[in-house]
């Protein structure tokens, strides 16, 4: 199972890095506007995953969950 963490994201204009923690890899970025916090993807892992398009959630960690939920058989 990947282990997934969020980390502090200065260097892209704050937000926060979801990281890849076995591969020390960003699979993608939580962001926060004023309606929620979304989820951008990023690099190769996330081809198949079209499901977090739009999708807002209440808390960066309702956001990280559901990553960890995606990667939790890889």
């Amino acid at each position: 199972m990947a282990e997934i963490e969020l980390k502090p994201d200065d260097a892209e204009g704050g937000g926060w890095a979801l990281i890849w923690v076995d591969r020390n890899e960003v699979v993608g970025r939580v962001l926060q506007d004023q309606r929620g916090f979304e989820i951008a993807p990023e690099g190769p892992h996330w081809g198949p995953m079209k499901s977090f398009g739009g999708r807002r959630f209440d808390s960066r960690d309702a956001a990280l969950a559901d990553v960890r939920l995606y990667f939790r058989r890889r």
